[in-house]
């Protein structure tokens, strides 16, 4: 009779009903169990996924044992009717109720079976320490089922999923569907390897002790990230086991988790029982490690057979002490000066010697990134251990917060500038807030400024207090240092000094990122200007590389807004953060106006700006206009204001701004025709005004030489007719711009190049595509018969070829890749090439016009005989004055000097020439000049001093006499000194409504003025000005006494008298 058969149906319903419907049985076996010694009785073994129950043999039945699979630690089967497990230390024996041996041999099987369903990828022994069957070829069966199981299809993430039901069951806990879910979907399409806790910190504390269980026996996950969460005492005993037992765990990382001493120890102990650990990475960073948990993770750290590629002890409250253990371990081990590449042991205090540390890096190693900032270091100490061992591989360096010995120049040691010298790997140093001495920032730059191996260092001195004498060496040594390509000297002090080196950086060509900002906080404001103009006049230069600048928090207010005026015809910078500055609304429409007209930001930064809703609506219509900026973070600084004040209307305006800077980020082609029209108006602006006037000159002068010259004489007609046909092309030329975006749209109407070649690259593409994809078919198809090859016949296969045809043509036609081509890549392109053809066409009209000037100074001065007449050297701004009379000139050499000046200019009977045509370059040059100031956008009303701009006040001064002939000569200055006119002398003053408080010194009816011509000697009276009312006269005792304390009034604008004939008598 068969043993099944003894399973009556009352007590197989009886066992499923005890047990649940929802636990699936897989076998079920009566059998006799030794209850006491030589006392078998019967019961029913009920073989669960990954639980075995002991059941009674009756009706009702109930459970009389029950264990975890992973509770069995040996299975013997010394006999064929005997079968024993070994389950936490106590033996369980049973025999077959009837002669058919056949059934131990099946559970055995099935018990294997089912453990290597849930852990197929690890080897039965690593589970079941003992597995004891005589003969072994009762087990063969079993081994040969255990690789049919590893072979079959890998399920995802390695069966995280069944495992972790598994320990949901080990340890008595809910099943969380959505950690199942998440594993298997998220993990798995990004096909992550590193398990971070993180995703499930939301769940109860011990809900995360079956997550970690389930690494125990996993084999995809080979990273452990629990960062920043604080394990409970089962979930850290868990983790211990893990790291105990896995085979596969190669990165730990447990930052921030609140382990302390005690649980170091453990966590060594755990480490170092584990014989077959591969870990690669340690991490015990932000932890209460102290020293003491320190000694005891050298044991694992110096005992890594094959040593630690990262090792990170930061913020682990470390002295001396316990970094000597710790890298004394390092150096014994061997493998690490070939293995170790990260060491992080910033945090720790560290004020005595560490000298183990010191020795550990002078030796040859690999480290590549090496941070101990904050340690309390000595700068001078450590730099001669780096230059013996890490010149070669270190490339990122952090020795920020640590201090020098001494600030004594002397006292550095050569070593610090040699290190700089011979790095060839170095691409971040970190230097901030190390109070850094003058000689060591010398030193540190003229280091880098020799070294020709590495290019493109992050370098960053911020929080160095600097200050002017910092910025003075900044200024002569960053120039010369080629290979900074980012550059932070924010938090410095450096105030009015910052000038000089943004000057100093404009000309080193390397340098793309420049952090500026928190230099100014107690810049008087007459010196803020000096700076900004200096960003200005950086920016601007044509052959500027830099395309990221930082000016945050610098309060700038009004002194920013000639920045925001010369960002609209920028063409370098490509993210700017003017955070911190205080603009305003003023600044919020000027930023607006420059977005209107830039073509090269992508990125801004405006927060904590003062801006209101109307600056922000500002900023927005200025972006309708702009298609290239990309990102702006939320100003919520400045929003949180206005949220409070009108929410609905602060929603809108942001949505919108959202939905153009979302505009921008699609592909689209644009036209070069702004950037033409643009460029057209700079050019024509700073070099119409010089045409004009030279061709007016010219013309007057052809005109007053045909006059005299007669008509057959050919010899002199020809030089007429040479300035008629310059003065053409000097009007022509004006339009060359607008000639060449014709040029261009001619081109492209009739046949872009580009385009045309992605068209056909789109064909071809598409073409590759299908041809591709067919490919694709037909190897599936070929595995598909390989693995079916009697049901795969050669119609079916015809039919999916036909179909995955269809599909191909349906889902991706040929229109769509032309589509795809054109607007995702060829917009990038399109727009690349409108700017070399605005480029290349500036270019070129720049040169024109440039020569046409030259010609036309030529042939003025070949009508006018002055070609070889000596150069000019007085400045253009004294030949606009006028020239003093005669009577100033009396007496010395120098007044007969400039008289005989005067009368050369007299004795030539051409006609009077402008200051411009002395000389073919300085005019350029003015050119040149000219062009840049109309690259920056005017000042606006409300930068002004009672609305008239502040460059318009100089038109405020009277004319000169068109008649007045100009001398090329500097005139003599006056004895006296020269007097300053108030112009808002004659303003009228509000009248008096209080008495005064101060007695009234003297007699009543006393002249105040008796004893003044004794005490002050009589003044020559001042030439009257036509900017001062007729009753400034009466009050000019008054203003200009020295009992008044004028000086303490605010600031008004002086401007010179002219010279008067008196002046110099």
């Amino acid at each position: 009779m068969s043993i099944r058969s003894v399973l009556t149906r009352d007590l197989n319903e009886s066992i499923r009903t005890c047990l649940g419907r929802a636990v699936k049985i897989s076998m079920k076996c009566m059998v006799r169990m030794e209850t006491k010694q030589d006392k078998f009785e019967n019961r029913v073994l009920a073989f669960s996924a990954c639980r075995l129950f002991i059941m009674t043999a009756k009706v009702p039945s109930r459970i009389d044992h029950h264990f975890h699979y992973l509770d069995i630690q040996a299975i013997e089967s010394k006999q064929t009717t005997e079968f024993c497990l070994v389950v936490n230390d106590k033996r369980y024996t049973f025999i077959p109720a009837d002669d058919r041996h056949n059934e131990i041999d099946a559970m055995i099987i099935n018990l294997g079976v089912s453990i290597k369903n849930i852990f197929p990828s690890v080897p039965l022994s690593h589970i079941v320490r003992k597995l004891d069957v005589v003969p072994a070829r009762r087990v063969q069966k079993l081994h040969e089922v255990a690789r049919l199981v590893e072979a079959r299809e890998p399920v995802p993430c390695g069966g995280f999923s069944t495992q972790y039901a598994c320990m949901c069951d080990y340890h008595n806990l809910p099943y969380r569907e959505e950690v199942a879910w998440d594993v298997d979907t998220i993990y798995l399409s990004h096909d992550s390897r590193e398990l971070s806790l993180q995703d499930f910190d939301h769940l109860d504390p011990k809900d995360l002790v079956p997550i970690i269980s389930a690494l125990e026996y996993n084999t995809w996950f080979t990273k452990l990230r629990i960062s920043h969460l604080r394990l409970s005492h089962e979930a850290a005993e868990r983790l211990l086991h893990v790291l105990k037992k896995s085979v596969s765990l190669e990165e730990v990382y447990l930052d921030n988790t609140g382990l302390k001493a005690d649980l170091a120890g453990k966590l060594s102990m755990a480490l170092l029982a584990n014989t077959s650990s591969l870990l690669t990475v340690l991490d015990v960073s932000h932890n209460a490690v102290e020293d003491k948990g320190a000694s005891h993770l050298t044991g694992p750290v110096g005992r890594a057979s094959k040593g630690l590629k990262r090792l990170g002890f930061a913020h682990c409250n470390l002295t001396a002490k316990g970094v000597n253990q710790l890298c004394h371990a390092l150096s014994l081990n061997r493998t690490m000066s070939t293995t170790l590449t990260a060491l992080d042991l910033s945090g720790n205090n560290m004020k005595e010697e560490v000298t183990n540390l010191y020795n550990f890096l002078a030796q040859p190693n690999a480290v590549t990134s090496l941070n101990v900032s904050g340690c309390d270091l000595l700068l001078d100490s450590i730099f001669g251990a780096l230059l013996r061992g890490c010149t070669t591989h270190l490339a990122r360096l952090d020795v920020s917060k640590n201090v020098f010995n001494t600030k004594k120049s002397k006292d550095i040691p050569p070593s610090f500038k040699q290190f700089f010298t011979s790095t060839i790997a170095l691409k971040y140093l970190n230097c901030s807030s190390c109070r850094m001495p003058l000689e060591a920032l010398k030193n540190l730059l003229l280091g880098l400024a020799c070294n020709e191996s590495t290019v493109d260092v992050e370098l960053d001195l911020s929080a160095n207090s600097l200050g002017p004498p910092g910025a003075h060496v900044l200024e002569s040594c960053i120039h010369g240092v080629k290979c900074i390509a980012s550059l932070d000297i924010s938090e410095n002090g450096l105030e009015q000094d910052l000038a000089g080196v943004v000057t100093a950086v404009s000309r080193n060509k390397s340098v793309r990122i420049l952090k500026m900002g928190r230099n100014m906080a107690n810049t008087k404001s007459k010196h803020v200007h000096h700076v900004v103009d200096a960003v200005v006049q950086m920016i601007q230069e044509e052959d500027c590389m830099l395309e990221v600048l930082y000016i945050n928090d610098s309060r700038l207010k009004a002194d920013l807004y000639s920045l925001l005026n010369a960002l609209g015809s920028n063409n370098c910078l490509q993210t700017l953060d003017i955070s911190g500055n205080l603009m305003g609304d003023t600044g919020a429409r000027l930023l607006s106006k420059a977005l209107q007209i830039n073509c090269r930001l992508r990125q801004i930064s405006l927060d904590r700006n003062g801006v209101s809703l109307q600056g922000l609506s500002d900023i927005a219509y200025g972006l309708q206009s702009n298609h290239t900026l990309k990102y702006i973070p939320a100003p919520l600084y400045d929003l949180a204001p206005c949220m409070k004040l009108s929410p609905d209307r602060t929603e809108a305006v942001w949505r919108r701004l959202q939905d153009l800077l979302h505009r921008n980020m699609a592909p689209q082609m644009r036209h070069s025709g702004q950037a033409f029209r643009l460029q057209q108006g700079l050019l024509l602006s700073s070099a119409q005004q010089m045409l004009d006037r030279l061709i007016g000159q010219i013309r007057e002068q052809v005109r007053t030489l045909r006059e005299k010259t007669p008509p057959d004489d050919e010899r002199a007609e020809l030089p007429l007719s040479r300035a008629e046909a310059v003065c053409e092309d000097a009007q022509r030329c004006k339009q060359l711009m607008a000639r060449f975006h014709t040029v261009v749209m001619e081109r492209e109407a009739s046949g872009n190049p580009v385009e045309l070649k992605l068209s056909q690259v789109a064909e071809q593409l598409h073409s590759v595509i299908a041809q591709h994809i067919e490919a694709t078919v037909d190897r599936m198809l070929e595995a598909a018969e390989a693995e079916c090859p009697h049901v795969l016949l050669s119609a079916v296969q015809q039919a999916i070829r036909s179909a995955s045809a269809e599909r191909v043509r349906l889902a991706l036609p040929a229109d769509q890749v032309r589509s795809a081509l054109q607007q995702r890549a060829g917009s990038e392109l399109a727009e690349r090439v409108n700017e070399l053809h605005v480029a290349v066409a500036a270019q070129v009209s720049d040169r024109v016009v440039d020569e046409v000037i030259e010609s036309l100074t030529r042939s003025y001065q070949e009508l006018t005989g002055d070609a070889g007449r000596k150069r000019a050297c007085t400045p253009d701004v004294l030949k606009s004055h006028p020239r003093p009379p005669d009577g100033a000139e009396a007496g010395g050499a120098d007044s007969s000097h400039s008289k005989e000046d005067v009368g050369s200019e007299r004795s030539d009977p051409s006609p009077p020439k402008l200051e411009y045509l002395n000389l073919a370059t300085p005019q350029l040059h003015a050119k040149k000049l000219n062009l840049q100031g109309r690259k920056m956008r005017p000042k606006s009303v409300v930068d002004s001093v009672e609305g008239v701009s502040a460059e318009r006040i100089p038109d405020l001064l009277p004319s000169l006499d068109a008649t007045e002939e100009e001398v090329d000569t500097v005139a003599e200055l006056p004895a006296s000194a020269y007097q300053l006119r108030h112009l808002g002398k004659a303003r009228p003053r509000r009248a008096k409504s209080r008495a005064p408080t101060r007695p009234v010194v003297g007699e009543e009816g006393a002249d105040v003025d008796t004893g003044l011509d004794v005490f002050f000697p009589p003044a020559r009276s001042l030439p009257s000005s036509p900017l001062t009312s007729p009753d400034s006269e009466s009050r000019s005792v008054t203003a200009w006494s020295p009992c008044r304390r004028w000086w303490r009034s605010p600031p008004r604008l002086l401007v010179c008298d002219r010279w008067q004939s008196g002046c110099g008598a």
